[in-house]
């Protein structure tokens, strides 16, 4: 089983170093904005970002995938089918301890994001990293809802929090036309979004990103993203597992 759910860095302001857990990788295949990939080198941090979007209403909606862009992206792979399920474990005496979302592949692989940890039955929120999923289908193909995030890191993290994003990237379908459409909270759990949609089959990605300043380290600088796909449907191919290799970061 696959767990890839946090990525930890540590920034020292004196020494401009920074270690890290995770490597993120990105594929080319997407022409993604406003996200930056950190490498690590001896001598500092290098990054990279790509900032070709344009704003609407609150929103980014990124640049349209065209035909090539389809093409490499079906030249050098094919989505990975997933059944997307919640199972739920019990003691001998027949009470809940724990519930897992998984997302179990066609080539066997289980991955795992979302854990419900239940103490003496009851959700025990500071062990529990999941998402609440509101969404509905207004007038005129517009879908419309809130994703609200819950994770361990709120209850086991003391040191103060001074910067927290939430972002939301979403397959936006469209008169036959396919965009990456994003929304964004800041210093909140749970963003809200409203776009119009040809369906109502929604795919996506959730990410968390919060700074804190270690107590303890006054020089030091802890930065943390979360990331979890989004998936209204039961079967999925959410092409966010391979862009952002999510599959590949064992936990």
């Amino acid at each position: 089983m696959y767990f890839s759910f946090l990525r930890t860095f540590r920034y020292d302001k004196q020494k401009s170093k920074r270690t890290t857990t995770h490597s993120p990788a990105l594929s080319l295949i997407l022409k993604k904005a406003f996200y930056i990939v950190f490498t690590i080198s001896i001598l500092g941090i290098v990054s990279n970002c790509n900032t070709n979007s344009r704003t609407q209403n609150g929103k980014t909606t990124k640049n349209e995938l065209n035909a090539k862009d389809s093409t490499q992206s079906s030249e050098k792979t094919e989505l990975t089918k997933y059944d997307k399920k919640w199972v739920r474990y019990v003691d001998e005496g027949g009470n809940i301890t724990h519930e897992l979302e998984l997302y179990i592949s066609e080539l066997g692989d289980t991955l795992n994001w979302s854990q419900r940890i239940y103490s003496n039955g009851v959700l025990d929120f500071t062990k529990s990293n999941f998402y609440d999923f509101e969404a509905k289908m207004a007038k005129d193909s517009v879908i419309k809802g809130r994703i609200t995030l819950h994770l361990e890191l709120d209850y086991t993290i003391e040191d103060p929090i001074t910067e927290k994003e939430m972002t939301v990237d979403f397959v936006n379908k469209l008169n036959g036309k396919e965009d990456i459409i994003t929304f964004k909270s800041k210093n909140q759990n749970y963003v809200d979004f409203e776009f119009k949609n040809d369906n109502d089959t929604i795919i996506g990605v959730l990410t968390e990103y919060r700074k804190i300043d270690l107590l303890k380290s006054p020089d030091s600088t802890r930065l943390i993203w979360s990331k979890l796909p989004i998936d209204s449907e039961s079967q999925t191919d959410n092409l966010f597992i391979y862009v952002y290799e999510l599959d590949k970061n064992k936990r």
